[in-house]
């Protein structure tokens, strides 16, 4: 991908850590999202022992992401972009720079789960190099069942 960070986030757009004052949106975008999403004691939980990032613009948060890394092993554990700013290009945006922002603290590979029925989700992924491993089934609580994770890696820097 050889893109920086700096190219794909730029004026209006800015990306940084965020904290608790941006936890009632992380949890609004969240419920929009999904159903079955991340609960606000999730979203807590993450600004303590993870990196959550949002990409704002100008001072609004218009997506959110969060990563956990452990050696040089990175898992993205959520990204959401508000569902009024859909369309714009900005889950992409904030997951490469999500992405080269987690490679300096040493982040060498990144894995993550998607739901099966994430179509999207999965097309971008593809797109950006992931590559899909395996299945973990019936993870994901669906009403009246449950849908699998199809699981996917990447190594980083992404090509």
């Amino acid at each position: 991908m050889n893109i920086s960070a700096a190219e794909l986030v730029s004026a209006p757009f800015s990306l940084r850590e965020f904290g608790s004052p941006d936890l009632a949106l992380c949890d609004r975008f969240s419920k929009h999202s999904d159903p079955h999403s991340w609960s606000l004691a999730n979203w807590k939980h993450s600004l303590q022992g993870d990196t959550c990032l949002g990409l704002y613009e100008q001072e609004t948060l218009l997506a959110v992401v969060a990563f956990s890394l452990v050696l040089d092993e990175l898992s993205l554990l959520n990204i959401v972009v508000d569902r009024d700013q859909r369309g714009r290009g900005l889950g992409k945006i904030l997951l490469l720079a999500g992405l080269e922002w987690m490679q300096q603290f040493g982040a060498q590979r990144c894995v993550l789960e998607v739901r099966e029925s994430n179509d999207s989700a999965r097309a971008l992924y593809r797109k950006l190099g992931f590559t899909e491993d395996g299945l973990r089934r019936n993870y994901y609580p669906l009403d009246g069942g449950h849908e699998h994770a199809v699981l996917m890696s990447a190594d980083l820097p992404l090509e």
